[in-house]
């Protein structure tokens, strides 16, 4: 990739104009803008990821503020009650698991018991992750998008006007990659745009995600999705639904519902203290 066409790309992006919406790529540019600007939003989300070769389903209430990150999540299904507090400079997060052992877990948001069956750690919540990733593709696919991105005009989704758009890599594959000194799976695949799970479902004699040495020669997928379409929402500018395909078929979906964006939160409103939680 060529550093002109990157540099452009870092240009439409951090701008601040708005209007590319003439095309997919300029959707998807104006898309990223908004969740860079965005201060926090309360949710449903309905996530639907699939483990171990099967889908399964989560719905989750959320709340989240951006910077500094705070994030309070209770779980509509499949383990109703369960709600999860996690403030970023605290690098816990504390779980009222609304089951025995009946008390307050403090754990690890990277640590084997919540990242037990999740593509993504909690951290990912929100649109940050996506942004990323869209905006470094776009870096890769640079300026002749024909085989890549793809609009298919409005459509409604929950009662609102969305941009259907797709990205599409007609060249997805699976290839070799040599770990480097100081790398575990997650690092690698922050390199490489890619998602921290599917190397590990692809690679069987790696059980966890720093189960890897300098050298070893891994299995990871050539981008982060063969197709990927987004939903995206005429009047924030933001994606409400989100599905990932790989060389399998659907990887994940993440749909937003009774979506409110920069609402008024109140202070103690990420602290266990408020009245309207469980911990």
């Amino acid at each position: 990739m060529k550093l002109s066409t990157i540099g452009l790309v870092s240009f439409l992006l951090l701008s601040g104009q708005s209007g590319y919406s003439q095309s997919p790529k300029g959707i998807i540019i104006e898309m990223i803008q908004h969740a860079n600007k965005l201060q926090g939003f309360t949710a449903e989300i309905t996530k639907e990821e699939r483990i171990d070769g099967e889908l399964v389903k989560q719905i989750t209430a959320v709340k989240l503020i951006r910077q500094p990150f705070q994030l309070y999540l209770n779980q509509r299904y499949p383990k109703k009650g369960v709600e999860i507090l996690v403030r970023k400079n605290n690098n816990r997060a504390l779980i009222n698991p609304n089951a025995f052992p009946w008390i307050n877990l403090s754990l690890d948001p990277y640590g084997s018991l919540m990242r037990k069956d999740q593509h993504h750690t909690v951290y990912d919540s929100g649109f940050d992750l996506m942004a990323g990733i869209l905006h470094r593709e776009l870096a890769r696919i640079g300026t002749d998008t024909s085989e890549h991105i793809f609009y298919h005009g409005e459509t409604e989704w929950q009662g609102r006007s969305t941009f259907l758009v797709e990205m599409s890599n007609p060249h997805y594959k699976q290839v070799i990659y040599h770990v480097q000194l100081g790398e575990d799976l997650n690092s690698i695949a922050r390199k490489l745009n890619i998602n921290e799970y599917a190397i590990l479902q692809l690679n069987e004699e790696v059980d966890y995600y720093d189960d890897v040495a300098p050298g070893q020669e891994i299995i990871v997928p050539s981008s982060y999705a063969k197709k990927m379409e987004l939903y995206i929402d005429k009047e924030h500018m933001l994606p409400l639904l989100i599905k990932v395909w790989d060389a399998e078929g659907l990887y994940e979906q993440y749909a937003y519902k009774k979506f409110v964006i920069n609402p008024y939160f109140a202070p103690d409103e990420f602290t266990s203290d408020y009245k309207k939680y469980g911990f």
